[in-house]
């Protein structure tokens, strides 16, 4: 029989799938809630309105039940206000509330007339830090906003606090035409410095080689690592986000869709680069034409390179796992969040790739490994998954996999819904 949830469960379960409806019966029941309504309780010390900031039915909710509309999280690098991120009639519900924008707040909200306003009244807003520590050109969404700042004095290369990134390169969206991809590159027009990874993102064909002929070690570099890795109390530098984990300047053309800029960058890359590069596409026939011409580009791989089929079952590429378990990847290799090949391929739902690797030697007792950073079992990343991760995903299927390979259902997994489907079934 199944124990009943705590009301602080239902709450949160509520929270997770932004059922308003319960939501608002929850907090009508137990005025204790409401009490805590404003409290920093979510993730990086938000409250509840910034938290669901961007959902209307959400947001009416909260403010029914006494949300402050300016509340801001207290997060270390900046706070967040809740016009930082709603949109549309969840921003409106706010000004009507009386949330006060900043400039950070109109630039995203695309307020022109308010924002000239303000720079008029307050030329120092320009330089104003909001969430993450942003200034309001990295939340500009226009070319208006972006004109109006610089005017102001904004600085067109300003870095955030939490993750030392520029506007332009917060506004990449993982490929081309993404995100405020268009506003990225007319920044770079204005005058933003463009790292190799930006120029390789918006295909600057003469910025990325002048780049490489100065310092062809360039495209040794990965998003997440080095430079770009966490600088306590710093995270991950926003390419971790905005192009993803673990990825190469090759890995960002590719990415992006920049087939002429590959063919430039290629005259600077080394052998095991380029053989990285085509495991990346899943290109067999290349990846055999490489190896039969360097029979030794499996034994000089790194634990680094290796990762790159962990960093394929993470983007749930099963093309590419194929390939690199075939030529010899190590699945064992941890990658995102410390999570081997058959981790990510579970967080993502993805039985074809999962399937894989549990028919392959060297992956099929990874059921029971734990990662270094949760100590969850791949079974367990199904469960997280599926409860962060639904969207087009298939986590029941993977479950019933894992399961049927022997994966220990441990106790605090057994109320996973992707588990209780497979026992149900």
């Amino acid at each position: 029989m199944t124990t009943p949830q705590t009301p602080e469960a239902q709450l949160h379960d509520a929270f997770t799938r932004h059922d308003a409806a319960a939501i608002d019966r929850l907090l009508t029941e137990f005025p204790a809630f409401g009490a805590r309504i404003n409290q920093p309780v979510f993730p990086y010390d938000a409250p509840a309105i910034v938290a669901c900031a961007n959902d209307a039915a959400m947001v009416k909710v909260l403010l029914a039940h006494g949300a402050d509309p300016n509340q801001r999280s207290n997060w270390w690098a900046g706070g967040f206000h809740a016009l930082h991120s709603a949109k549309g009639a969840a921003a409106d519900l706010l000004l009507q509330a009386g949330a006060v924008p900043d400039a950070c707040a109109l630039a995203h909200l695309d307020r022109i007339d308010l924002l000239e306003q303000m720079l008029a009244d307050h030329p120092e807003s320009a330089h104003e830090r909001g969430g993450d520590g942003q200034t309001p050109l990295h939340f500009a969404r226009s070319r208006s906003a972006i004109d109006r700042l610089l005017a102001a004095g904004a600085d067109i290369d300003a870095r955030d606090v939490d993750h030392r990134a520029t506007a332009a390169e917060w506004m990449l969206d993982r490929r081309k035409g993404a995100g405020r991809y268009d506003l990225a590159a007319y920044l770079v027009e204005l005058g933003a410095t463009a790292d190799i990874f930006l120029a390789a993102a918006l295909g600057l064909a003469d910025t990325v080689h002048a780049l490489l002929a100065a310092d062809p070690t360039l495209l040794h570099a990965r998003t997440g690592q080095g430079r770009y890795a966490e600088q306590p109390p710093s995270s991950f530098h926003i390419y971790f986000w905005t192009i993803g984990g673990n990825r190469s300047a090759l890995d960002t053309a590719l990415q992006f869709g920049h087939a002429e800029l590959l063919d430039i960058m290629m005259e600077f890359s080394t052998p095991r680069q380029r053989f990285l590069l085509v495991c990346r596409r899943g290109d067999g026939a290349a990846a055999q034409a490489m190896m039969r011409d360097h029979p030794d580009l499996i034994a000089s791989l790194t634990p680094d390179d290796h990762r790159t089929l962990t960093d394929a079952a993470w983007q749930a590429d099963a093309k590419a796992v194929a390939l690199m378990l075939e030529l010899g990847f190590d699945p064992v290799v941890p990658g995102h969040d410390g999570g081997t090949a058959l981790h990510c391929a579970a967080w993502q739902g993805s039985p074809e790739t999962v399937a894989l690797l549990l028919a392959h030697p060297a992956a099929s007792q990874l059921f029971g490994v734990r990662d270094a950073r949760y100590h969850a079992t791949p079974l367990g990343w199904c469960c997280h998954g599926s409860l962060n991760n639904r969207s087009g995903h298939d986590h029941v299927g993977v479950a019933k996999l894992l399961m049927a390979a022997g994966a220990p259902i441990e106790p605090e997994l057994e109320g996973s819904p992707a588990v209780m489907a497979v026992l149900q079934d």
